[in-house]
């Protein structure tokens, strides 16, 4: 699925944003609020403000803050819903405290609300549930212009890396089409040649290209290959090149089957036998080997392709930095970063190549 963009970015909402942000606004706003009615109504005895003037503020301000909270829970960002609801529930708040204290008092709500401060908190209950209301849409709109401008940066960091994601796939596209067609010529004008003087083995070799080319190019059009196909590719290769080269070449695999059906990079290990083959022949009629082996190092799978060839004595700097090898190194940059890596050495009976891949799952 592609990475959202600016059109397609989910909305920001009340409910994304932590409650607790409001909650420590709200608590805020009702000890200050509070403050400062008791300050307004100090000149009443301390038993007044304390039994009957305090109970009734928070009310109000639990009231107000629990409905607006409500609010906002159900996505309700508009002004005027934030703002009449809470007023209502702070009149509500206060009335009902009213009442509580007639009936503790033993007196009637009538008497009650003739009293001037209770007129006065009556009035006053509807103000402060809408401060409280107004509070909370100030905040959530601030949180949701925050919200909304961290979805743009997120939506252009995704829109960055799918640009450079895409780039990668069309450089390493380009690189895996410069691998066959210098092999392709070859072989044909070898077949060409080999038509006019021996049409059997002619045929023979026609088999190998067909059954090579079967494997060969399915795999460049996937990401990454079973490591056992990847083998199966390295044995057609090495059989077609046997009977165009009309030479002796042997494979040996040291892979455990279980690691069969690890992913590398397609083309990988044939690289190396191509490499082998162009500069690890070894001298005279000499039977070419080529031995696969794999090994775990830790978090990486260790590929070896070994021949016994001269080894890299007889290399020249343009032989171990050549196309093919170069190509290779920059697929493993762009498909693992510095997690992979490509290393040749010279062991005494031949060059040894060892390919570094992070061990993946299909």
């Amino acid at each position: 699925m592609p990475p959202p963009t600016h059109a397609n970015a989910p909305a920001p909402t009340a409910a994304a944003i932590p409650f607790r942000d409001y909650a420590a606004v709200l608590a805020c706003l009702t000890l200050g609020l509070t403050l400062l009615v008791v300050a307004l109504v100090s000149q009443q005895r301390l038993r007044v403000v304390l039994s009957q003037v305090l109970p009734a503020v928070l009310l109000t301000m639990a009231s107000s803050s629990a409905v607006g909270l409500w609010l906002l829970a159900r996505n309700r960002l508009q002004a005027w819903a934030l703002i009449v609801g809470p007023a209502a529930a702070g009149a509500a708040g206060m009335l009902c405290t009213v009442a509580l204290l007639a009936a503790g008092y033993g007196r009637t709500l009538a008497e009650v609300v003739a009293r001037p401060l209770v007129v006065k908190g009556l009035l006053a209950s509807p103000l402060l549930g809408a401060m409280v209301g107004l509070s909370l849409f100030l905040l959530a709109r601030a949180r949701q212009r925050e919200w909304a401008a961290w979805q743009v940066e997120l939506s252009s960091r995704l829109d960055l890396e799918r640009v450079q994601r895409e780039r990668a796939l069309a450089d390493l596209q380009l690189l895996q089409a410069q691998i066959e067609p210098h092999f392709l010529y070859n072989t044909l004008a070898n077949l060409r040649q080999l038509i006019r003087v021996d049409s059997t083995r002619a045929l023979d070799m026609l088999e190998h290209l067909i059954r090579y080319f079967k494997l060969v190019l399915p795999s460049f059009r996937r990401e990454r290959l079973p490591l056992g196909d990847e083998i199966a590719l390295v044995h057609a290769y090495l059989d077609l090149l046997r009977e165009r080269m009309d030479r002796p070449m042997r494979l040996h695999v040291d892979v455990p089957p279980q690691w069969h059906t690890a992913p590398v990079l397609p083309g990988a290990l044939l690289c190396l036998a191509e490499n082998a083959v162009k500069h690890g022949l070894p001298d005279g009629d000499q039977d070419l080997q080529l031995h696969i082996a794999a090994a775990c190092n830790g978090d990486l799978l260790q590929l070896s392709v070994q021949d016994n060839g001269p080894g890299l004595g007889h290399m020249t700097t343009a032989d171990s930095t050549g196309t093919g090898l170069h190509n290779l190194r920059e697929r493993l940059r762009l498909s693992y970063g510095e997690y992979a890596s490509l290393h040749l050495q010279d062991n005494g009976n031949g060059c040894k190549a060892t390919l570094e891949l992070p061990w993946e799952t299909q």
